[in-house]
């Protein structure tokens, strides 16, 4: 793709930079220069290369670098509020296997919104662990939708559970896990969109937003069958492999963290220059409950997680470990958090990283309660912490620190705008710590402009349009015709599909699907109890 030789000054703003420590320096009243996809200067009063140049006037208002989503399912958009007050047995129901009774357009639309829904909230890169891969349509919908949205994504490409049959009076599993179709098209992809055909920049890479990774759960599967798998995978060009972890009575007691070891997948997303391998990097979503010995393992190794604070407390998996003790001392530890679920939580990076902040808190206070002592001064960990686990140490995890994360010369231009001098809930912390008034008093109300890759994304607090591809609607083939599409009308559109969708899951026996699952999963039910 030729240099479009676009600029966009971003004038006078107070600027969230990092220093080589990860620590935020605030440069006041300070421009941005961006050309194409990149930031190219930083400094006072930079002048406009030329006429064309758009400014966007920041004063009194706060940039910082976009939000990095490292976990979420973004295709369930017409599931919101369905699980809102589930745990995670019923949700694995009526969320997780709904993909079900999607047809590919439904995922084109949920996917679509999903991605519009985590930029309005300020987030620049997600890593979507897609189990929507029902069929290849299905898939190139998700994929056709991401494209569209604008936002910098690595798309895990996931199998999710399917069912050969399930209506009223059964719910019946298909015996095929990964079906030949699935890898032929997952290969293909990432010999597509992870190479720079002989290029070496972004620009020259055929979707420069979108990297395709893969979502992988099935670890029952034999070794001599995983490994050889993921090698050929690794060598097409895939570099992020990501899944679910966790220990408890649903999703089993034994940890599989010795196991990841011995399949030498606990790495660094960057390994040391002298050990090689064609194996991807694993990010590890949740880690609750695990032993501490297999949290100091991860720390050591480097091995990316992410806590999905919402999620996890809502359903029952434990306390989020991103800001655990054997993590957050560890200078190697590499940690990072996700939305996880925008069906039951909000879509908003800053909003996990509050919640987080607090939950670890009110661990550590319990403790501390619990020996009839108090905390007397200082609180645990603090809103600085959380900020850099929601930029810089996010794109870490996804091994992409290097591009996006933090706002330097030669990064690319993912950048979010805070109108703090128009906010009434930031009102008087922005003076005070603009990285403080992010997180513990910022709404997505706040944020007026989101650029990802030096395009505008959001403008004047709303979203800008979106070209929507009808060929990728119906899934033949990512891109041909488009034509613009307002917010509203990608709205009315997910509501048509969400009533299409009840009407499919009026004829469904939840029941039967709930059975099929704990089946599935070899549960003891005797450990399942009401919460209420």
């Amino acid at each position: 793709m030729a240099s479009t030789g676009k600029y966009i000054l971003l004038r006078e703003g107070t600027v969230l930079t990092h220093s080589t420590d990860d620590h935020v320096i605030p440069l006041y009243d300070t421009d941005i220069l961006v050309h194409d996809d990149t930031i190219v200067n930083i400094g006072k009063a930079i002048d406009a290369p030329d006429a064309h140049t758009e400014v966007i006037e920041c004063r009194g208002k706060i940039v910082s670098p976009g939000f990095v989503d490292t976990h979420h399912h973004i295709w369930q958009t017409q599931l919101k509020g369905r699980h809102a007050d589930q745990g995670l047995v019923a949700y694995m129901v009526s969320g997780n296997i709904m993909s079900f009774v999607f047809k590919p357009e439904d995922a084109y639309w949920g996917q679509l919104s999903g991605c519009l829904e985590a930029i309005n909230a300020g987030t620049t890169l997600v890593m979507d662990h897609a189990h929507i891969a029902y069929t290849p349509e299905h898939a190139t919908a998700a994929l056709s939708a991401t494209l569209a949205s604008g936002i910098r994504s690595i798309l895990a490409y996931t199998n999710p559970l399917r069912m050969s049959q399930w209506d009223q009076s059964c719910c019946v599993p298909d015996q095929d896990l990964l079906p030949q179709w699935a890898m032929s098209q997952l290969r293909d992809w990432v010999g597509k969109y992870n190479h720079n055909n002989g290029g070496s920049h972004s620009s020259d890479k055929v979707a420069p937003t979108v990297e395709v990774g893969m979502g992988f759960d099935l670890w029952f599967l034999p070794k001599d069958v995983v490994l050889p798998m993921l090698t050929e995978l690794g060598e097409k060009g895939l570099r992020v492999l990501t899944t679910h972890v966790g220990c408890n009575a649903f999703q089993g007691l034994q940890s599989p963290i010795p196991m990841f070891s011995s399949y030498g997948l606990l790495q660094h997303p960057h390994p040391p220059s002298n050990e090689t391998t064609a194996l991807p990097f694993l990010l590890l979503s949740h880690c609750s409950g695990i032993p501490e010995d297999d949290l100091a393992l991860l720390a050591s190794t480097g091995t990316p997680i992410s806590s999905t604070p919402d999620t996890e407390s809502h359903m029952g998996m434990g306390y989020p470990v991103s800001l655990h003790s054997s993590l957050r001392d560890s200078k190697t530890a590499n940690v990072s958090i996700g939305v996880d679920l925008h069906t039951n939580n909000p879509a908003s990076i800053p909003l996990q990283a509050r919640a987080l902040l607090q939950l670890t808190r009110l661990e550590h206070n319990s403790c501390l309660l619990a020996k009839d002592t108090f905390p007397a001064w200082d609180v645990r960990s603090s809103s600085e912490e959380v900020f850099n686990l929601a930029t810089i140490r996010g794109a870490r995890c996804l091994g992409l620190e290097g591009q996006v994360g933090s706002i330097a010369e030669g990064k690319k231009a993912d950048l979010v705008v805070f109108d703090a001098k128009g906010s009434v809930g930031m009102l008087a912390a922005a003076e005070h710590d603009p990285v403080t008034a992010i997180i513990r008093f910022s709404e997505s109300a706040d944020i007026e402009t989101v650029l990802i890759n030096g395009d505008v994304r959001k403008r004047n607090g709303k979203l800008v349009d979106v070209a929507v591809s009808r060929d990728g609607i119906v899934g033949k083939d990512v891109g041909g015709e488009t034509h613009a599409m307002k917010w509203s009308d990608v709205a009315e559109e997910v509501r048509r599909s969400q009533r299409d969708i009840q009407a499919r899951i009026d004829g469904l026996s939840l029941d039967q699907g709930r059975k099929t699952l704990l089946g599935m999963f070899h549960v003891d039910q005797g450990n399942l109890v009401d919460a209420l």
